[in-house]
């Protein structure tokens, strides 16, 4: 028996149009995140030259010519607590080219520091991976006389006032975990803003501020020339490569811990595909056996893991550093 013919139904011929039509798009975006990238891309670090920021995304920028053929292009906008280059970042046109590489400054703190942030870190920016985790070093000019974290201490209930601290800028890390530090210990010292490690690192060596709890990759090559003296580190642990040098905690303020965070994150609406693809590529580099001997002589453990675990990351951060802010009585400014 012949079967009766059925002639397609008015819903069954739109959902066929609808995937005709769908496929030469979807087709598209496959071949433009295979194809990725056609051109330089931009890694934007919110500091200058020399710092943390800039030394890891150099690392990986290098590694990513490397496998693309293309030129991963590091370039410096200092300025504002990395606020300017993240909001220029924030900006670009969310095609792939453009990445910053961020802090917990740029993503969390910088909300709790200015009254008018230039963009949102939540809605404009998409997480792509986190690089890695960072200790501080607790570290002091030669001039200073003083050998521990106690004896620092000391020196500036005695000298209210008369102290002074680098940073690589406001908002940063380095600022928080002092003033958190100021708050533990009832001392009373200035805070001196840079625009980067590489500029406070240089007036610590040349004893213009006394103080600097900078992050590990950063201030390392300084202290084991004997530029400055370290005094502890800022982890709820000591740091392997630098095991003789106590925490802070264990030199003498329970409870203190401070560590810094370095991402790569693109503009809000960047194709999902390439930041998948970018970030695929960063996690293999990371955690392979070159990537993390890299990494971890420069001070830094690698970290990884999918867009979506540093959404995760950053939302706790930001319950955290907000507490810390709260406690350590930082206001907008």
């Amino acid at each position: 028996m012949t079967s009766p013919i059925r002639f397609p139904t008015r819903r069954s011929v739109m959902l066929g149009a609808a995937a005709a039509l769908g496929l030469p798009l979807l087709s598209r975006r496959a071949r433009a995140a295979d194809a990725w990238p056609t051109k330089p891309v931009r890694f934007v670090v919110p500091f200058a030259a020399g710092g943390t920021t800039d030394i890891l995304a150099r690392v990986v920028a290098q590694k990513l010519s490397e496998e693309y053929g293309q030129q991963f292009v590091v370039e410096n906008k200092g300025g504002a607590g990395g606020n300017i280059a993240t909001d220029f970042v924030a900006k670009s046109e969310p095609d792939g080219y453009t990445f910053v590489v961020g802090t917990p400054g740029t993503h969390v703190i910088n909300k709790f520091v200015f009254k008018n942030m230039p963009y949102d870190p939540i809605k404009d920016i998409a997480p792509v991976i986190i690089i890695a985790n960072v200790p501080n070093l607790f570290s002091v000019t030669n001039s200073l006389p003083v050998k521990s974290v106690a004896e620092f201490i000391a020196l500036a209930k005695s000298k209210p006032g008369e102290l002074f601290y680098a940073t690589p800028g406001l908002g940063t890390t380095a600022h928080v975990a002092t003033e958190l530090f100021k708050s533990m210990t009832g001392i009373d010292i200035t805070h001196v803003p840079y625009k980067g490690s590489n500029p406070a690192l240089t007036d610590l060596i040349a004893g213009r501020v006394h103080l600097m709890i900078d992050n590990l990759p950063a201030a390392q090559p300084h202290a084991e020339a004997k530029s400055i003296r370290p005094l502890a580190v800022s982890t709820a642990t000591r740091w392997p490569l630098m095991a003789d040098l106590p925490t802070v905690a264990e030199a003498g303020v329970p409870g203190y811990e401070a560590s810094s965070w370095f991402t790569v994150a693109a503009p809000a609406k960047t194709p999902k595909d390439i930041i998948n693809k970018l970030n695929a590529s960063v996690e293999k580099y990371i955690k392979s056996a070159e990537g993390t001997e890299r990494l971890r002589k420069l001070g830094a453990e690698p970290t990884g893991g999918s867009p979506e675990a540093m959404q995760a990351y950053v939302a706790a951060e930001t319950e955290k550093w907000g507490k810390v802010a709260q406690f350590a009585g930082i206001k907008p400014e």
